[in-house]
């Protein structure tokens, strides 16, 4: 496909999915209503779909009154589980874990064991009267989880901790842990997913911490010989990262005379490294760009460590760990304002860094790179936001609630790392701790 396609099609989906201007609540209601018609068919195949739809809907949050009714008509799924509603419910989780399973098993089934000590992670061990802890992060591997395992011999043993990989708790991925009795922890930072978990009554609970609280500090330098790369994208090649916008406003500085260096550090997601490189030519900045396609954790420290401003272009991400990665580095970032439901992160700050407009970006980031030294973002990080202190709030929350729930809870929880392939204990020995507990959960496979 030639640039002007892609960013013609990019263009056109952004419009349809972010902006609609006053047709986004007359779509909302129209969506809704076939969709509340849909989710009443006795047809439970017929219900499962429409409630897909509705979901969907709600992530989209283009009409609050419309996420509201969304909200009670899935609470009141999950509270009548026999009503067609219920049953159409029902039916979607095990379509999405039946789908799941599907796209992931090979023949051999040795896939599903590479699960357990990676994106499924005993952080306490359990005991014949107390619980242990996993982490599950990632959403594709959250409904492996009910595909895959004996989901509820598991919750017998051990609290559950969600980690998503995309902000929109109304999504099935997440909604399917209802089908267990135990609380299941979900961690998020967003305001809008905490309150459509609170408003379910189930046993969804929030923990306010996220993916980009678990990057290990130890992998980003917080300064390399010399800072000669001005700006620096770790983002998959992907339509919704937005190459071709942040190359429209790098060609417009050019035009004024200012020719940036950039690294783009990227993996192959739904455009190729080519494709990315082509957009880069479109757009006359190809001689100004280096790429690099994945490269090591270390290696994306030692570019961050020769970088002056990091920048997040996406209009809808989850807790993008980038970023996180990138303040470690002591790389101040720019992020686009309204950033997924428009939560203005506490973690982009005056040390940090800064949102911006869409059309303030050129400028913002040459007066970045000319203010860089004022900022200070691995000493925020390290004060507030490492992998130590998000085991502690998450510990915090699970033992405040056994104890109100008259369980034990002696051992506490074990510090991890979360990376783009994999979860890792931050002192590797860790692992040891927990051999009968990964005996125990290859046990429960299906």
């Amino acid at each position: 496909m030639s640039p002007q396609k892609v960013i013609a099609r990019a263009a056109t989906r952004e419009w349809a999915t972010h902006d609609l201007g006053y047709l986004r609540e007359v779509t909302a209601r129209a969506v809704y209503a076939a969709g509340r018609v849909g989710v009443r068919s006795r047809d439970s195949s017929r219900s499962a779909a429409a409630f897909k739809l509705l979901l969907r809907l709600h992530s989209g949050a283009l009409s609050p009154g419309v996420d509201r009714r969304i909200s009670e008509l899935t609470a009141l799924a999950l509270a009548e589980p026999a009503s067609r509603e219920g049953a159409g419910l029902r039916r979607l989780f095990e379509q999405v874990a039946t789908d799941a399973v599907r796209s992931f098993k090979d023949p051999s089934g040795r896939t599903r064991t590479t699960l357990l000590g990676a994106r499924v992670l005993v952080v306490k061990a359990a005991r014949p009267a107390e619980r242990g802890v996993i982490i599950v992060d990632y959403s594709y591997v959250f409904p492996l989880m009910l595909g895959l395992f004996d989901l509820a011999r598991i919750a017998e043993h051990y609290t559950i901790v969600l980690e998503p990989s995309w902000a929109g708790a109304s999504n099935p991925d997440i909604l399917l842990f209802t089908q267990i009795a135990p609380p299941v922890y979900v961690q998020t930072i967003e305001p809008r997913d905490r309150d459509f978990l609170n408003a379910l009554g189930s046993n969804l609970r929030v923990v306010p911490i996220a993916a980009n609280w678990w990057v290990d500090p130890r992998l980003a330098p917080p300064r390399g010989p010399t800072r000669d790369i001005d700006v620096i994208m770790v983002a998959a090649w992907a339509d919704i990262k937005r190459h071709w916008r942040v190359f429209k406003a790098l060609a417009e500085l050019r035009r004024r005379g200012h020719r940036l260096k950039v690294a783009l550090v990227g993996y192959r997601y739904d455009r190729t490294r080519e494709d990315i490189e082509a957009l880069a030519q479109h757009f006359g900045i190809r001689d100004q760009i280096e790429t690099h396609e994945r490269i090591t954790q270390e290696e994306v420290g030692a570019l961050l460590a020769r970088s002056k401003v990091h920048v997040l272009w996406s209009r809808r991400e989850c807790a993008n760990r980038a970023i996180v990665e990138a303040m470690l580095a002591d790389v101040p970032v720019i992020v686009r304002d309204g950033l997924t439901f428009g939560y203005r992160y506490p973690y982009i700050n005056d040390q940090t860094g800064r949102f911006v407009k869409e059309t303030e970006l050129g400028d913002a980031i040459l007066e970045m790179i000319a203010t860089r030294d004022q900022y200070r973002p691995r000493e925020w990080v390290l004060r507030h936001m490492t992998c130590e202190r998000a085991t502690a709030e998450l510990e915090h929350h699970l033992r405040t609630a056994a104890v109100a729930a008259g369980e034990p809870w002696t051992d506490g929880l074990v510090v991890k790392t979360s990376t783009l392939d994999t979860q890792r204990y931050f002192h590797p020995e860790d692992r040891l701790r927990f051999e009968r507990d990964y005996q125990f959960l290859e046990s429960c496979l299906k």
